[in-house]
């Protein structure tokens, strides 16, 4: 069953195109796939509104938490639930709401330590924005694609910490079902 699996995935690889990764499918995880550093990376996304217009979409990394002694979360604070291309806007991680459009990324190693913020970087040629594919409001599921580059938060750097210094999360895909009263 493993070898069958395993051609499957190499199968797979195989076919995709580098720098693009197809639709998001795995099992027991969520939908939001992408580029992270160039190394796939898989996501469970939920979503929360935040007002009629706008959503709060949190984005958990699938299972490294229990193989590797870490985890990352994405945060995307009042997400437009419009088709359109957004620009993403930096906010300090403890906001209680949030900078409208505003995105950060948590990394959390061990289960009892605080871990390293993220904060957007801008700066050109980065490409720090979400698209909004398709919204049904009857379903209330949510399709998208997302680029966005974080650095290391000064403040919560530690003197010896070995964590990358720069995060790239490119050509994400994701497809979320909104929960929640409106």
């Amino acid at each position: 069953m493993k070898n069958i699996l395993l051609l499957t995935l190499i199968g797979f690889l195989l076919n995709c195109d580098n720098k693009k990764i197809g639709v998001p499918q795995l099992p027991n995880c969520g939908n939001f796939m992408a580029l992270k550093n160039k190394q796939e990376w898989s996501a469970s996304p939920s979503a929360t509104f935040f007002n009629r217009d706008s959503i709060n979409l949190m984005v958990e990394e699938c299972g490294s938490f229990r193989t590797h002694g870490e985890v990352q979360w994405l945060s995307i604070n009042q997400l437009p639930i419009r088709t359109g291309r957004y620009p993403l806007q930096a906010t300090r991680w403890d906001a209680l709401n949030g900078t409208p459009l505003s995105v950060w990324l948590y990394t959390r190693i061990g289960e009892n330590t605080t871990g390293i913020r993220y904060n957007l970087y801008h700066a050109a040629p980065e490409a720090n924005e979400i698209t909004i594919d398709k919204y049904n409001p009857k379903t209330r599921q949510l399709d998208g694609h997302l680029n966005a580059t974080f650095v290391i938060d000064p403040e919560s750097a530690a003197p010896g910490q070995s964590q990358t210094d720069t995060i790239r999360i490119q050509d994400a895909i994701f497809s979320v079902v909104v929960n929640g009263a409106i």
